[in-house]
């Protein structure tokens, strides 16, 4: 995929929230490139969702949609490994 890709998803990681924009944004600098094809596109159709559903999805406050269950999984094992 293209730096144009890359470019949306920090584009569309800046949020209303600023626990996403937390979450997001290092995502997006330090593992968007080494996505697949596939999680790519699934990350960008992610960052469309809800504000409150995203939070919702990563604090296990709701389930994840079956469509996003992957790439949620590697943003929240990306925090884990983050924090240590």
């Amino acid at each position: 995929m293209n730096s144009n890709l890359h470019k949306k998803a920090y584009f569309l990681s800046r949020r209303g929230l600023q626990e996403l924009d937390i979450i997001f944004k290092p995502f997006v600098e330090e593992r968007f490139e080494a996505l697949s094809d596939k999680d790519k596109l699934s990350f960008l159709d992610l960052l469309q969702k809800d504000d409150v559903d995203l939070i919702d999805w990563l604090l296990n406050e709701m389930p994840v949609p079956e469509d996003f269950n992957n790439i949620v999984t590697q943003i929240k094992h990306y925090l884990n490994h983050e924090e240590k």
